[in-house]
């Protein structure tokens, strides 16, 4: 049964409001998508502070036009379109829609991105979504960090370590 009028206003109010409220989203099609795959998609994405909903291209084409993001075409092709936006970064929104995209078996395609507020295309998504994680970036600076701190340590030890297997070769010598 096709929606009224004023329930596509209130879906557009909700579209627009989500819009507005994340700067980056992730717009997907999908054809054949059981309701078991995306409901475990939907519960993994809210532990990361994600939302994903089913959404009609026309009516996302008015929200975004009316949160301010220009350039949102979507065609009509008959396939089902769903939105991730939230999140912490566009990184890990990026990470979580291509793993789910990737795991179902060529039935999910991530169709265009929105990265702080501008349209970019699925390509780009793709490449947020290979580079390392936040916590993967921290990690590494830590090791950086720590690395000199390590070696200047380890020198330290290996003198000592030199001088204590020369006095042991000496008393072995001697017995």
């Amino acid at each position: 049964m096709p929606k009224t009028r004023a329930q596509k206003l209130v879906v557009i109010e909700a579209l627009t409001s989500a819009l507005k409220a994340s700067p980056n989203g992730v717009f997907t099609d999908f054809e054949r998508l059981t309701m078991g795959d995306l409901d475990s998609f939907r519960a993994e994405a809210r532990k990361q502070g994600v939302r994903y909903t089913i959404v009609k291209p026309t009516l996302v084409q008015i929200a975004a036009k009316a949160a301010g993001i220009e350039g949102l075409s979507i065609e009509k092709t008959g396939k089902t379109y769903g939105l991730a936006w939230g999140g912490a970064d566009e990184v890990s929104l990026a990470k979580l829609v291509n793993d789910f995209a990737k795991k179902s078996d060529d039935r999910v395609h991530i169709a265009l991105g929105i990265v702080n507020g501008q349209i970019v295309e699925a390509a780009t998504v793709k490449q947020l979504a290979n580079l390392p994680s936040q916590k993967e970036l921290l990690g590494r600076l830590v090791g950086s960090l720590q690395a000199p701190t390590y070696n200047f340590v380890y020198s330290l030890n290996w003198n000592l370590q030199s001088f204590y297997n020369v006095i042991k070769a000496i008393e072995t010598s001697k017995s």
